[in-house]
């Protein structure tokens, strides 16, 4: 499953400030150029990896304005891409749908704030967010991140999972157009964590950071 998540609007990037002592205001952004701009996108990211469905998560039945601008735009570019399937899914349903039925899901596009959540609840699907990768881009420029959290005084050393560093950097490779490489080390990858006998703690296992980094190269 891919999910692709708006990041330039909705709720984190908004202001909110205190009315009154005890009344606080956020406000919720939604443009039809991001919501253009990002479905296309999207569109044009399915057709490109040969995906065939996009999910589009909302919660326009309740927030029929900045939901139903987004949904809108989502349905004005998938007019633009008949080869793909569009469906529509209201955002608490898309949460128990990914934890009972995943294999339903091909492409999830979502704004801001539910992009967050749910790519969270992906992670926890697959072993957690040291299982994935991300990359954030825009026009001209692609940042390849790892998704650590910030907390890393609080890890000891030969103890970190290396796979946030080593999927994004996957995910590199292929943009550069080094496919085959991309996929040598992706084989290694899957190979070790299917063999199972050598991981690091937080995917279950008891083995330190070279070791796992060892055993993925040793597959090479």
């Amino acid at each position: 499953m891919l999910l692709v998540r708006e990041i330039t609007e909705d709720l984190y990037t908004a202001s909110e400030h205190e009315i009154v002592p005890g009344v606080v205001q956020s406000f919720k952004i939604v443009t039809e150029v991001a919501c253009m701009r990002f479905f296309r996108f999207t569109f044009e990211l399915t057709r490109k990896q040969g995906r065939k469905m996009i999910h589009c998560i909302h919660k326009a039945n309740i927030l029929k304005m900045s939901d139903g601008l987004f949904l809108d735009c989502f349905r004005t570019v998938a007019a633009d891409f008949p080869d793909i399937e569009a469906k529509e899914m209201i955002v608490d349903n898309a949460c128990m749908q990914l934890v009972s039925r995943p294999q339903q899901f091909d492409v999830v596009a979502a704004g801001n704030l539910y992009g967050d959540l749910l790519s969270d609840l992906g992670a926890g699907l697959v072993g957690g967010v040291s299982t994935t990768a991300a990359v954030n881009l825009t026009d001209g420029i692609t940042v390849y991140e790892a998704v650590y959290g910030a907390a890393h005084e609080f890890v000891p050393p030969d103890t970190a999972n290396p796979l946030p560093l080593i999927l994004p950097a996957i995910e590199l490779l292929k943009d550069f157009g080094e496919t085959a490489t991309a996929a040598r080390i992706q084989r290694a990858v899957e190979t070790v964590l299917l063999e199972g006998s050598i991981r690091t703690r937080d995917i279950g296992g008891t083995a330190g950071t070279m070791q796992f980094t060892e055993a993925i190269v040793s597959k090479m």
